[in-house]
């Protein structure tokens, strides 16, 4: 299936640490973390468990939303992110933050200070989700905390961040150290939290981000008819191994180890990326991230008279947010965890507690 010439692009573009990469051809099966380590000098994302689970991969992806003329920052394991949905995207790793040429970043600093960095094999991970953590709280609308202090409650650290910390760290008793950097990180707030790449990602991003599919064999198609052909296209069966993604996470979870031919990205589909909300209920589209239904389901309870329906979509929302890390969930879609339910025997919380709701 060919794509307009006026809305695909010829080459797969992205940054990593404000440099700008432009790469002509690349096989669609390549991760973000196999780009980082094979072709810039950016190591210190490494690989550890390949299933989204340690934190050692993790990086700092930031997306153009043009809706919302805004920039989007969120974690992501970079071990099991095609590099091919990153185009037009920014990526952050830990020498982005500091290093040992231009200095350290302060989370570096307290992390050294604290002992907290353990053997260092995961450190980098660590350090970018506090990054990250810290990043977004700056952008929460509330009230303007003292000078020095950060916007990021204890209460939210301990959701979320500290959920990353864990899962790196294993539980072990050094844990109490990345605590003690946290604390002090909510105590003076770090400057020089905006990530790399936001002018890039203005200047880089046009309306359509669309890879020559003949070039890279990925394939984004924006419509609902434009999907059932690239799949009538695979069930006519001429050895291609195809396959439909969006977060890529389940490749962790079944430990893949081939590779597939051709990939259908399905993010660009407008109706399988909607939230919406009226007197029947909420509708979140196929496509849409765990962590973005997890925003939805608590928006819905914001105000000061919630109903029956609105304490339910809370539930949901907490069970949620204890599925995976927080990495996985700004990955991770709510259909592809449902359909790895249905189809592959996946043991998934979000496909019980939805069938209690519905029961």
């Amino acid at each position: 299936m060919e794509q307009s010439e006026s809305t695909v692009n010829n080459s797969l573009v992205f940054a990593v640490n404000g440099k700008r990469f432009e790469v002509s051809t690349i096989h669609p099966s390549t991760t973000l973390l196999e780009f980082l380590r094979s072709h810039t000098p950016f190591k210190g994302a490494k690989l550890s468990c390949g299933e989204g689970g340690c934190g050692a991969c993790v990086v700092l992806l930031s997306k153009y939303n043009p809706v919302l003329d805004q920039v989007d920052d969120f974690t992501v394991s970079s071990c099991l992110t095609l590099l091919c949905s990153i185009n037009g995207c920014s990526i952050t790793t830990t020498e982005g933050l500091g290093n040992t040429k231009d200095g350290f970043h302060p989370i570096h600093e307290r992390f050294s200070g604290f002992h907290a960095s353990q053997c260092g094999f995961c450190t980098p991970g660590m350090c970018m989700s506090l990054f990250s953590a810290l990043v977004n709280a700056e952008k929460i609308l509330r009230p303007e905390p003292p000078l020095g202090f950060s916007k990021l409650k204890v209460s939210e650290a301990g959701k979320g961040l500290l959920q990353e910390i864990s899962a790196a760290v294993l539980g072990i008793a050094p844990l109490l150290m990345p605590v003690k950097v946290l604390q002090q990180m909510l105590i003076w707030r770090i400057w020089g939290l905006i990530p790399f790449g936001e002018r890039f990602l203005k200047n880089e991003t046009r309306s359509t981000l669309l890879l020559d599919s003949s070039r890279y064999s990925w394939y984004n198609p924006v419509t609902i008819e434009q999907l059932r052909s690239l799949l009538g296209f695979v069930e006519d069966g001429n050895g291609t191994r195809v396959k439909v993604v969006v977060g890529n996470t389940g490749m962790g979870y079944y430990k893949e180890v081939e590779n597939y031919d051709k990939y259908i990205d399905l993010r660009y589909i407008p109706e399988l990326s909607v939230i919406r909300r009226d007197n029947t209920g909420i509708s979140i589209g196929a496509a849409v991230t765990i962590s973005k239904a997890i925003e939805a389901l608590k928006e819905c309870n914001q105000g000061g008279f919630h109903t029956e329906e609105d304490m339910v979509y809370k539930k949901i929302a907490d069970h949620m947010e204890k599925v995976a890390s927080g990495f996985i969930q700004n990955s991770a879609s709510l259909g592809g965890n449902l359909v790895m339910a249905q189809r592959n025997h996946f043991p998934s919380d979000i496909a019980t507690v939805l069938l209690a709701v519905a029961l």
